[in-house]
């Protein structure tokens, strides 16, 4: 199942690579999926009826989410058909957890099994440590578990997983704009010195790049257990 971004070619070759047979369902644009999958899918998010008879066609026995979903799709992608209706009502409310609940509850009905995106990320997950040229300060240190602990809770809560905070302050929490956004949004009203915080475990995509920039603006990036 794939969203946007890069993530979904990367978990795809992971996939094929490992003796998977690969029936990408594309959400949007999947930039170099077809690549590796024996089938592409083209997929909306409101048409779930027809992603689930796709799936029972081929005969898929476990699935994979990659990239990202967005809700404004689900919520002016027009009328959702009966299958998006009843898997819905089952979430009862339209957070991520909810929702991924009811999909999971829905496709196991169907004898599909939900893998771990783990096993497909290759070397992308971050460690612990610093990995930039500077290395946070200690007032910064103690934003970022400032951060860590309101991160948890909005996650836990289902709101979103990003917080940025400056001096102790919350400048900012994800909701239904994304992580993009409510970082934009935080450094607005912080200004420079803000740490941004993700919480559970995060992704580096293309990171000799992402070093690149960071060094070159004086930023840190690092992995905190």
């Amino acid at each position: 199942m794939c969203g946007a971004g890069v993530l979904p070619a990367r978990m795809a070759g992971q996939a094929r690579r490992q003796g998977w047979r690969v029936v990408a369902f594309t959400f949007g644009e999947a930039p170099g999926v077809s690549v590796h999958a024996d089938r592409t899918v083209p997929a909306v998010l409101n048409e779930a009826g027809a992603v689930l008879a796709a799936l029972a066609h081929e005969q898929i026995g476990a699935v994979l989410f990659s990239g990202k979903f967005w809700m404004r799709d689900y919520f002016h992608g027009g009328r959702p058909d009966a299958a998006v209706a009843e898997i819905t009502a089952r979430a009862g409310a339209l957070v991520d957890t909810n929702l991924v609940q009811a999909v999971v509850t829905t496709l196991g009905q169907m004898g599909i099994t939900l893998l771990d995106q783990r096993a497909f990320l290759g070397d992308w997950l971050a460690p612990s440590g610093c990995w930039s040229a500077r290395a946070l300060t200690e007032a910064e240190l103690t934003d970022v578990q400032r951060g860590l602990a309101v991160a948890r809770m909005v996650a836990e809560a289902g709101i979103g997983q990003t917080v940025v905070v400056k001096q102790g302050a919350v400048m900012a929490v994800e909701a239904s704009e994304g992580t993009t956004e409510a970082i934009r949004r935080g450094v607005a009203h912080s200004g420079p010195g803000a740490v941004a915080v993700e919480a559970e475990r995060v992704l580096i995509l293309e990171k000799d790049e992402c070093l690149r920039i960071a060094d070159g603006a004086g930023l840190v990036l690092a992995g905190v257990a």
